[in-house]
């Protein structure tokens, strides 16, 4: 280890084993492990996950971002890739090059807990910026405390675990471990009854079964989005003594008055839980889940339940004006880094077909684009000023 390099894991041991004080202290060993897997991203945090590069952090870290310049915490500098991001959720992809790596091979990245490991009670450690001590010198902050509960819905977190170990500001989309270097969530949120962002020992992470469902979905995205899964539509729901009953069925295969046991082997604790439940899942084509039903006859069934797909909220942009000219529609202004610029698309070109459909207006187009949501990749065929038709997939991004 060369002197620079010794003198910061000593920096990072130090800095960890303050940040234990009062609890059981990490061994340098354990420590330094998981100090390898940090990285730094913009104003928050990010954690390694396996050799190959991928980083997991929160989208509210990323949003906004147009450089993903990343740092480890031996100091080293990476120049990342968006691959996905899950707005609804809060989980982005960020990945780096292990070419890049001085002196080149894999990364120390970390495995994700299962299920099983997210035990209410057990010793568990944050790494993180907190209120961006570490940016003058690389030195991320570690903090130790036990988890409160795991698995649990926190409005948009659906698949959370609580803990209480100290996070604040800085500490987005770092990571959770337990005590065998195992990743147990993304810490992401904070919560308070003075609405500071301020930690008071209640911090909520995203728990790694979600994360685990949403990676490969999210590392496959191409710089897209990843959504949401939602409960049938129409689907009515209320809660008695007993738990959570169907008032009304909307387009679920359920019956009124059964009662929703478990979504994906989920208990159904409350109204809240169990639509949380219905939105963990990433949404593709032909999504489902199963659901534990109880019926009027005191019969249990499991039921297969096809899921919609959550909306992402605001508007979706594509980063172009129009004009109408000599009875053609033309493209008037391109934003810059926008979706339309990233695609390569000019001022002046004529827009032939949209989403497969003739443009002979700006109202045809208007039609043609009726329904297009945020995270949908839309067909445009244009022709330049020089005559040549070429064709675009436009991604439809959030407003910033």
């Amino acid at each position: 280890m060369t002197p620079i390099r010794s003198s910061i894991a000593l920096l990072l041991t130090a800095c960890a084993l303050a940040a234990s004080d009062g609890a059981t202290p990490v061994p340098h060993a354990l420590a330094e492990r998981l100090l390898a897997s940090y990285v730094f991203v913009g104003g928050g945090s990010g954690v390694l996950v396996g050799p190959d590069g991928l980083i997991l952090t929160n989208n509210h870290v990323i949003d906004g971002m147009h450089d993903y310049t990343v740092r480890t915490a031996d100091s080293a500098t990476y120049q990342a890739k968006l691959l996905g991001t899950d707005p609804v959720g809060d989980i982005a992809v960020l990945k780096i090059d292990p070419a890049a790596r001085p002196g080149g091979g894999s990364f120390s990245g970390v495995e994700l807990a299962p299920a099983s490991a997210l035990i209410p009670g057990s010793e568990v450690i944050a790494i993180g910026n907190p209120f961006a001590l570490g940016d003058l010198d690389d030195v991320p902050s570690l903090s130790a405390g036990v988890l409160a509960c795991g698995r649990i819905v926190r409005g948009d977190y659906t698949d959370s675990v609580q803990s209480d170990a100290p996070v604040n500001p800085g500490n987005s989309g770092g990571p959770l471990f337990d005590r065998n270097a195992l990743l147990l969530g993304i810490n992401g949120q904070i919560r308070s009854l003075s609405g500071y962002r301020i930690n008071s020992g209640i911090g909520l992470a995203i728990a790694s079964p979600q994360l685990a469902a949403f990676l490969p979905e999210l590392a496959a995205a191409d710089g897209g989005y990843v959504r949401h899964t939602a409960m049938p539509k129409g689907l009515e729901l209320t809660s008695d003594a007993d738990g959570v009953v169907v008032k009304t069925a909307g387009e679920s295969p359920f019956a009124p008055g059964e009662r929703l046991i478990a979504i994906a082997g989920r208990p159904t604790v409350s109204v809240a839980t169990a639509i949380g439940l219905f939105a963990s899942l990433p949404w593709r084509e032909a999504a489902n889940t199963t659901v534990t039903v109880a019926r009027a006859d005191g019969s249990r069934a499991e039921v297969v339940v096809a899921l919609r797909r959550t909306p992402i909220p605001g508007n979706a942009y594509h980063g172009l004006s129009f004009v109408e000219r000599d009875g053609l529609t033309i493209i008037g202004h391109v934003d810059e880094d926008s979706p339309a610029d990233s695609a390569g698309l000019t001022i002046g070109s004529q827009l032939i077909t949209v989403a497969g459909k003739p443009i002979t207006s700006k109202v045809s187009l208007l039609r043609a684009l009726i329904g297009t949501e945020i995270g949908d990749r839309v067909e445009f065929v244009v022709k330049d000023r020089a005559g040549q038709e070429k064709t675009v997939r436009l991604l439809f991004k959030q407003h910033q």
